[in-house]
């Protein structure tokens, strides 16, 4: 009876001892999944800040243009602003007023404001070195669109190959001249010389033409860009050379003011037009033909590509050192089929 009570009593003793264990181990697995969740949450929160930081939002980019009053640096600005919202971007717009003091000003200025990266479509080639060092100075990233350097450190540049796409429009001149029996001069009106892109340009056209057999007799350059200097300076052209058979003029402006020279003069139709940019009013003109032929720069593009660029850098990818974006080549034949290309990334028509 003895050995039944003590057997009794270790058993309970057991049972309890076994209870409280159980307790305990409860105890301890919700402290070890409160602990992990916190862990969990912790870890979530840090991938959130990183993804933040590798996507690149609350960026503020400063695009230095050269002018806010020339079409063709509107575009590209239109191609900035759309991919830096897509991006989480903010863009403050510096213009340069076609200044190369101005510019540097600027850039400047987008210095002391705190500016995350700089693009830059330089007033001319040589002077955009400056706005380089003092970016580099203060460790900030430069995106060089269009124009081009003489020199310096920049993230990328992002370019039209203006040699070949000069060059497709001298060989599709050439060709037709001779298609129709068209012999004589071909005089030529210029973006700024003093630019690489300006010297490319007038390169790949003129390589084109000795190819076919034609020279280009007269190069006018154009430092205003403006319709009113190019009138002027076609007529000049036309005074110059009494067998000319067609102006290669390598901006918007210049094929406008020729336009309107060459129909003054009661040339229209009889001397060609060649042109480069590309605007809606040089659309229509491919459209009704009072334009041949048009190596059309796809401006927004290039601002689009010109924020990609700084998107890669700043989530840590490695970015080219040249971004080339190709020109198309408009004709009165093509055009038609182009449109929704020009909406997107040359200009807009509406």
């Amino acid at each position: 009876m003895k050995k039944k009570l003590i057997s009794a009593i270790l058993c309970t003793a057991l049972a309890v001892s076994m209870l409280a264990g159980c307790g305990s181990s409860s105890s301890t697995t919700t402290s070890s999944t409160e602990e992990t969740e916190e862990e969990a949450a912790e870890e979530e929160t840090a991938e959130a800040e990183e993804e933040t930081v590798e996507t690149g939002e609350a960026k503020t980019i400063a695009y230095i243009t050269p002018s806010t009053t020339t079409p063709f640096w509107n575009w590209v600005q239109d191609g900035i602003e759309a991919q830096a919202a897509e991006a989480g971007y903010t863009v403050q717009v510096y213009d340069s007023e076609n200044d190369s003091a101005t510019q540097l000003k600027n850039a400047q200025n987008a210095i002391t404001a705190g500016v995350d990266a700089i693009i830059i479509s330089p007033t001319d080639s040589a002077s955009c070195p400056a706005v380089q060092e003092e970016a580099e100075a203060a460790d900030i990233p430069v995106v060089i669109c269009d124009i081009g350097t003489d020199e310096g450190t920049y993230l990328t540049m992002v370019s039209t190959p203006n040699y070949d796409g000069a060059y497709e429009v001298g060989e599709y001149l050439a060709q037709y001249l001779i298609e129709n029996g068209m012999e004589g001069s071909v005089g030529e009106i210029t973006i700024p010389l003093s630019r690489i892109n300006g010297q490319n340009r007038d390169q790949g056209f003129q390589d084109a033409l000795a190819e076919y057999g034609f020279e280009v007799t007269t190069v006018l350059e154009g430092p205003e860009q403006t319709m009113d200097e190019a009138d002027q300076k076609a007529r000049n052209i036309v005074t110059a050379n009494p067998d000319l058979v067609a102006i290669f003029a390598n901006y918007d402006q210049a094929t406008l003011g020729t336009e309107a020279a060459l129909e003054d003069l009661g040339l229209e139709g009889q001397v060609l037009i060649a042109s480069f940019d590309g605007n809606p009013d040089i659309v229509e003109d491919l459209q009704s033909g009072k334009v041949l032929v048009c190596g059309a720069q796809q401006a927004k593009k290039m601002g689009k590509e010109s924020v990609n660029a700084l998107v890669s850098f700043f989530a840590g990818e490695e970015v080219d050192e040249e971004i080339f974006v190709p020109t198309l080549l408009l004709t009165a034949d093509n055009v038609e089929d182009y449109l929704d290309v020009i909406e997107e990334d040359i200009c807009g028509l509406d």
